[in-house]
């Protein structure tokens, strides 16, 4: 969704400022826009280049997993996604009407946009969901715990008051959350045993063949 908000929101830009209106409001308003959708544009960083390669690692198992994704939960998940980008760009101060009245695209227009990236978000959460509970991952309310604090930590709140605005349902699907987390962690964490595991044999392998050119060099050299 990042990327297609960047990429609209600057050609709605230029597109405003390329329209002959030149009041200064407008000049404000498209400068904002640019500047809050520059900001989903980050130098890659660290978290980014981990996150990558989770998401490579969690796409080779979807795409050798059969799924059947049912319709209305793909239309569900773009309606979703939908709204989060509404909440964003209404702190530029820009309607979800705005939105579409200067990219001249239609809300359907939109589903069919991220509707790509709908359809992984599920497949990838009904995937984790599945190697959590095949692993018996389990998240304590320590765990749970953990995370409000960061919460709060971030909101500037003290965790207990953050406990009490929470319902059973927000801390459950917390909990979910937390549990995709293991997954992934899991995940990854078999991909670096197998790479060291692969290096030791490369390693071994070579340190084989050293030797056996070693040896038939003595060979050589007694024969002479």
């Amino acid at each position: 969704m990042d990327k297609i908000s960047y990429a609209l929101g600057l050609s709605i830009g230029n597109n405003f400022q390329n329209s002959g209106i030149n009041n200064l409001q407008v000049e404000d308003f498209v400068k904002g826009l640019k500047d809050v959708l520059n900001e989903a544009q980050p130098e890659i960083s660290y978290d980014e280049a981990k996150r990558t390669k989770e998401d490579e690692a969690i796409q080779k198992i979807i795409d050798k997993s059969k799924m059947e994704i049912p319709e209305a939960m793909i239309d569900t998940q773009c309606e979703t996604m939908i709204e989060e980008f509404a909440q964003r760009i209404a702190q530029s101060g820009l309607s979800m009407d705005q939105y579409l009245q200067f990219s001249g695209l239609t809300v359907d227009g939109l589903k069919e946009q991220v509707r790509p990236e709908a359809l992984t978000r599920i497949q990838s959460s009904l995937v984790l969901e599945q190697i959590a509970k095949e692993e018996n991952i389990e998240v304590s309310d320590a765990d749970v715990d953990a995370e409000i604090e960061k919460m709060a930590k971030n909101y500037g709140m003290e965790a207990d008051k953050l406990k009490e605005y929470m319902g059973e349902g927000e801390k459950e699907s917390m909990k979910r959350e937390l549990a995709i987390t293991k997954a992934v962690e899991l995940i990854m964490d078999n991909i670096k045993e197998r790479a060291k595991a692969k290096t030791k044999k490369e390693k071994e392998a070579e340190a084989e063949a050293a030797l056996e050119k070693e040896l038939e060099a003595e060979d050589k050299n007694a024969e002479e």
